[in-house]
Formats: C-alpha cells, sequence, structure tokens
C-alpha cells in the first residue's frame, strides 16, 4: 500500500555535506527513503517526533546496531541506518522465511506491558461501519465485534511491529538473512494482531489454503481462545485494508474488495468464532 505525496525539499544541503550524494530509493505517505553509500536516510514528510521514535523501537526490537543516527536538518527529521542488502520477500520467498519470522516474532512478543487499548479498538470499527456502510460485510464486523464485547480481547499487550505487510521483510538473496524495517507503527498490542497482519500483507502471496496453513503455523499454540482471537484480528485486519483503499486509493477499492473478502471468509469458515 504506497503511495507517492510531495512535500519534501529537493535537496539536503545538510545532509549531504555529513553522509554524501542522497540517492531517492522508495517513498510512501509518511516518508522517503535515500541511498548514501552503505546508509539509508530515512526523511519522514511531517515534523512529530517519528525518527526518534523509529529509532527507539528499532532499539526495543533488538535492531539497535542498524540504527546510525536520529536527527533534524534541513528542515526535515530523518533516520540514518546501515543499508541491508536485501529485498522485500516475494512469494517464492516466503515458506522458506518462516521459520526466522516466528523466531524474531516470538522474540518481540516477549515483552509485554499493561493491557490491549480495546477504547481503541472499538473506535476503530466505528470508522469501519461507518466508512463501509454501503458493502454487505456484517460477518466481518459481527466476528470482531462479538469476541470484543464477550471480553475475549481484554488480554496483555506485547510489543508489535503492527506493519507486517511484505514491502517491510527484507531478504538477502544469497545468505537468505532477513530483517524487518519500518517501525514507525510499532507499539503495545494483541501479538495475534501481528500475526493477522502478516497474513494478510505477505502470507496472502500464496494460495489461499497455503497462506493459512501458514498462519496457523507461526501461531504460538492452537488452543481455543488463541485461534478466536487470531479470527477476530483477521476480519479486523481485512476490514482495515479496504477503509484504507477506499479512504486513500479509492479506485482500488472494488479490485481489492475482488481480492479480500473471498480470502477473508475463507480463514473466518475455518477457524472456531
Amino acid at each position: 500500500m504506497r503511495a507517492v505525496s510531495a512535500g519534501l525539499p529537493a535537496h539536503f544541503p545538510t545532509l549531504e555535506a555529513r553522509f554524501g550524494p542522497l540517492v531517492a530509493s522508495d517513498a510512501g505517505m509518511q516518508s522517503r527513503v535515500y541511498r548514501a553509500g552503505e546508509l539509508m536516510v530515512k526523511v519522514y514528510r511531517t515534523q512529530r517526533g517519528e525518527h526518534r521514535r523509529e529509532a527507539e523501537n528499532l532499539r526495543r526490537a533488538g535492531l539497535g546496531a542498524w540504527v546510525v543516527e536520529a536527527l533534524e536538518a534541513d528542515g526535515v527529521e530523518a533516520l540514518v541506518m546501515r543499508r541491508f542488502e536485501g529485498r522485500p520477500l516475494q512469494a517464492d520467498d516466503v515458506l522458506q522465511a518462516l521459520p526466522d519470522l516466528k523466531r524474531i516474532l516470538a522474540e518481540l512478543h516477549q515483552q509485554v506491558q499493561g493491557r490491549v487499548d480495546l477504547v481503541r479498538l472499538r473506535e476503530r470499527l466505528k470508522r469501519f461501519r461507518s466508512a463501509l456502510a454501503p458493502y454487505p460485510l456484517e460477518d466481518l464486523l459481527e466476528a470482531v465485534e462479538g469476541p470484543l464485547e464477550r471480553g475475549e480481547l481484554d488480554v496483555p499487550a506485547a510489543f508489535c511491529h503492527l506493519d507486517l505487510w511484505q514491502d517491510n521483510i527484507l531478504i538477502n538473496p544469497r545468505t537468505r538473512e532477513l530483517l524487518v524495517i519500518d517501525w514507525t507503527r510499532a507499539g503495545w498490542d494483541d501479538p495475534l494482531r501481528d500475526f493477522a497482519l502478516f497474513k494478510t500483507g505477505t502470507l496472502d502471496l500464496l494460495p489461499a489454503q497455503s497462506s493459512l496453513d501458514a498462519a496457523l503455523e507461526m501461531l504460538p499454540d492452537r488452543a481455543p481462545a488463541t485461534l478466536g482471537r487470531f479470527r477476530a484480528y483477521l476480519a479486523h485486519t481485512y476490514l482495515h485494508d479496504l477503509y484504507w483503499f477506499l479512504m486513500n486509493e479509492p479506485y482500488a477499492f472494488e479490485e481489492q474488495r475482488q481480492v479480500k473478502l473471498p480470502r477473508a471468509r475463507h480463514a473466518l469458515a475455518q477457524l472456531p468464532g
């Protein structure tokens, strides 16, 4: 879900004086990434302290060695990192990458703090229900609202990445080493939300049944409570994806709806709810 927006300077004299010429590498709605020799410089489109927050999240995730500096220069906030020799995960990489990704997430989710913010979850669902009202999505909404009202989603919160789609998982084709990037959205939430995001954003590169089987292999266990929460967060994530397209790329909404709804209903039909 990448989209390019304007608003950044054309040149960064202070950054280039320190790190060398910046060559545009990738762009998203919140940032633009430049290559500077053996470094990568991520420049944020807003000034809200995201450079420091992402650096802190990387360190919390055990990836502090990749962080060079978080600084403000040339009227922007920037995060400077060591460059990883890799490319975004592709369909042919997914199954081979699963063991390492399962280990990475298990280690990440060992950090626990407070409880899941159910007030925020209810607010998101209200937005989804309102914006997506013209479409027959009651089964997906009920798959989240039912467990939420029954108290089944009231669990301790773990540290989560919360944006595990394929472009944020880099793989070195030669060594098969992985690096998870883009930690701007990381925070405290239900770890099963991370697995749901990984399913919809990466595992859905695979056929429907293979995608669901791989997702179930990633879960910490298959207790009924775990599967029920996973089912709820899968429905939530597919709703979020549809909402995102409707709000940001409405021209792609119908096409995405034809892809995502069958995947959502295929998974919900096979999980206890």
